[in-house]
């Protein structure tokens, strides 16, 4: 068993202020980083479980950008259709629980990622960092 500490700190300024510190138990993680250069498309196995075995998810991109998208797959279906990607137009993503990972509608297997920009274009690499927490042994 390992445990993720989250520690999260939303203010508006001048404003309410929202501080949340939880652990989350998870019995695996994996990290994985990847680049995606303007031009690829590019597949990341992101685990092996089915739908409810993810309880935390962080997709963490060193490029913010409308033209940096992705997409969810189960190793047969994709969660969108290629029109509805995901904009990966901040920092990170993050889906905790397994109610926010439900989101996608299907086990997050592999994220297909793409870059829109155009093949050579500079200073728009994506280094793609990939934070999961699953339950290693699902229950029957």
């Amino acid at each position: 068993m390992a445990t993720i500490n989250l520690a999260l700190n939303v203010q508006v300024v001048g404003g309410p202020q929202a501080l949340i510190s939880q652990p989350i138990s998870v019995e695996a993680y994996d990290k994985i980083e990847v680049q995606v250069k303007p031009g690829d498309t590019l597949d990341v196995s992101v685990q092996p479980g089915g739908v409810g075995q993810v309880n935390f998810l962080l997709i963490k991109s060193s490029l913010a950008d409308e033209k940096l998208t992705y997409v969810v797959n189960d190793g047969a279906a994709i969660n969108f259709p290629a029109s509805e990607r995901i904009k990966l137009d901040r920092a990170f993503h993050l889906y905790l629980g397994t109610g926010g990972v439900s989101v996608f509608g299907i086990a997050p297997k592999v994220i297909q990622f793409k870059n829109d920009y155009s093949v050579g274009t500079t200073n728009k690499d994506a280094a793609i960092e990939i934070l999961v927490g699953r339950d290693a042994t699902p229950t029957p």
